[in-house]
C-alpha cells in the first residue's frame, strides 16, 4: 500500500508520462518525409528546372546577338 505522497507522485509521474508521450505522438506525425512533396512543391521545382534550363542557353544566345564578343 503507498501513503498519500507516494500516491500522487506516482499519479505525477504518470501524468507527465502520458503528456510525453502524446506530445512525441504530435511531433512524429507532423514529421514530413524527405521524399513527400505537396503540389505546391511540385509546382516549385517544375519552375526551377525551367529557369535553370533558360539559364543554360543565355551563353549561346549572347554569343549569336553579339558575335565579337567570344
Amino acid at each position: 500500500m503507498k501513503t498519500p505522497k507516494e500516491a500522487i507522485e506516482l499519479i505525477e509521474n504518470m501524468t507527465a508520462s502520458d503528456h510525453a508521450i502524446l506530445r512525441d505522438r504530435a511531433y512524429t506525425s507532423t514529421k514530413r518525409s524527405l521524399l513527400e512533396l505537396t503540389a505546391r512543391d511540385a509546382t516549385l521545382a517544375r519552375q526551377i528546372e525551367a529557369m535553370t534550363e533558360t539559364f543554360s542557353k543565355l551563353p549561346q544566345q549572347l554569343q549569336a546577338v553579339n558575335p565579337s564578343h567570344s
